[in-house]
């Protein structure tokens, strides 16, 4: 377990936990999701969290996933990739937050800005340039959260996703340049 703060924790996913994994994305996902699907986001639950999907994901080595525990209880996760690269952004030596879900019985209690502010601390001791992610333009609290911590807009796309609702499908990649001096 890696302490981030007092009763916040981090665990690192194995594949013997897949089955936790999706029960937890089930409950936590589609609650605060299910608009923007025409399913309510199942599909996408079981497509990205099967055992194939994160063996695939465990097998990269700059992978690096965690249940997020908060007062012991699993509540979200926290799924990054170091040393990512988009077209968008051209270092080489960056960092992708790939996911980060939380329960929303304890959004707006700082668990997510405690997440970040340890993210961008391990980030700077890889020596990494900056921290980029992905996005919804619909989402405006994320998107909010983000520019706070100092996320800036590089690229905006349109997600390709069938089982997505169109109007739902615009996607902006954000950077939050790090200073490693």
């Amino acid at each position: 377990m890696i302490s981030v703060i007092p009763d916040l924790s981090l665990q690192p996913v194995s594949v013997k936990e897949q089955e936790k994994l999706f029960h937890l994305m089930m409950k936590i996902y589609r609650p605060v999701y299910q608009h923007l699907w025409f399913d309510d986001g199942t599909s996408y639950v079981a497509s990205q969290f099967n055992l194939e999907q994160l063996q695939r994901e465990l097998s990269t080595p700059s992978v690096c996933y965690y249940f997020v525990h908060f007062k012991k209880e699993p509540i979200g996760i926290l799924r990054f990739l170091k040393d990512s690269t988009t077209s968008a952004i051209k270092e080489t030596n960056t960092t992708k937050l790939h996911r980060i879900y939380l329960d929303p019985s304890v959004h707006g209690q700082g668990i997510g800005k405690a997440l970040m502010e340890w993210l961008i601390a391990f980030s700077i001791t890889q020596d990494q340039q900056s921290i980029w992610l992905e996005c919804m333009d619909t989402q405006m609290a994320a998107y909010h959260f983000y520019k706070q911590l100092g996320f800036k807009t590089v690229e905006a796309f349109t997600l390709d996703s069938p089982t997505m609702r169109s109007e739902m499908r615009g996607m902006l990649r954000m950077k939050l340049n790090l200073n490693n001096s």
